[in-house]
């Protein structure tokens, strides 16, 4: 099937990823703050690193965009996407829902995602057009479609306040059964698996939800930025069953 050997290449550089993230857990590691007040860690740079060298080994004509070294232009008009260490600060807390994520855009469509949570010991997979996978199982998002059932998760209600987009937010929160603390990619994958119904995230940059996009679009749901455009490179993210979609971007338009 198309895209066979980026999956794969995806899921073993993610676990080789994964394995650097536990075998450091418990170790001292150097921490430094980044422009943006983000921590970044010895393993952040390791993962990276790995998984660059794993990807371009394979496919030296794709592009790469890293969390940690930013892009570097291929020519197959193809980029992976890597956040190394998702979820740093839960790491360094001892939080076990860290992850690697890994996507591929080609010719700006998502067509491989994949999301490693090592601590948790569940991957998260897809590729266009092939349905999408925890552990190997299927899996699907859920069949809400009332705002006022929906379990969501939500970030940058409080980064974003005062003002227009973290106000929308947090009304449209108020709409909500229950609205769950958010807890980077595993709540991604919540959407994905049906366990939640809605991720609404004001601050994401597209290493931190291009995998999960195309994981939850081939689990049946739908993902845009608070415009609805179909994109993860606009700095906001809404990852949905599909359902309830239409009804959340209402709240940003």
């Amino acid at each position: 099937m198309f895209y066979d050997a980026e999956l794969k290449a995806a899921l073993d550089a993610a676990q080789a990823a994964g394995a650097i993230q536990l075998d450091c857990r418990t170790k001292r590691i150097g921490v430094e703050t980044k422009p943006d007040a983000s921590p970044v860690t010895e393993v952040d740079k390791r993962c990276e690193a790995v998984i660059r060298d794993q990807l371009m080994r394979q496919f030296p004509r794709d592009g790469f965009l890293g969390e940690e070294t930013g892009q570097a232009d291929g020519a197959s008009g193809r980029t992976w996407i890597v956040d190394p260490l998702d979820g740093t600060r839960p790491y360094l807390h001892g939080i076990p829902t860290y992850s690697a994520l890994i996507a591929l855009e080609d010719e700006g469509r998502l067509a491989v995602g994949c999301m490693h949570l090592p601590a948790l010991c569940e991957t998260y997979w897809a590729r266009e057009g092939g349905g999408a996978f925890c552990n190997g199982a299927p899996i699907h998002v859920s069949q809400t479609t009332e705002l006022s059932r929906v379990m969501g998760s939500s970030l940058g209600f409080v980064e974003k306040s005062p003002g227009r987009g973290g106000e929308r937010l947090l009304s449209l929160m108020k709409t909500w059964d229950y609205a769950y603390g958010f807890m980077d990619a595993y709540s991604y994958a919540g959407v994905a698996s049906g366990r939640l119904d809605v991720c609404v995230n004001l601050l994401d940059k597209p290493w931190d939800c291009a995998a999960a996009a195309c994981i939850v679009s081939e689990a049946g749901g739908r993902f845009s930025d608070v415009k609805g455009n179909r994109s993860v490179r606009n700095g906001s993210v809404i990852l949905s069953n599909g359902f309830v979609h239409d009804a959340v971007l209402e709240y940003f338009q």
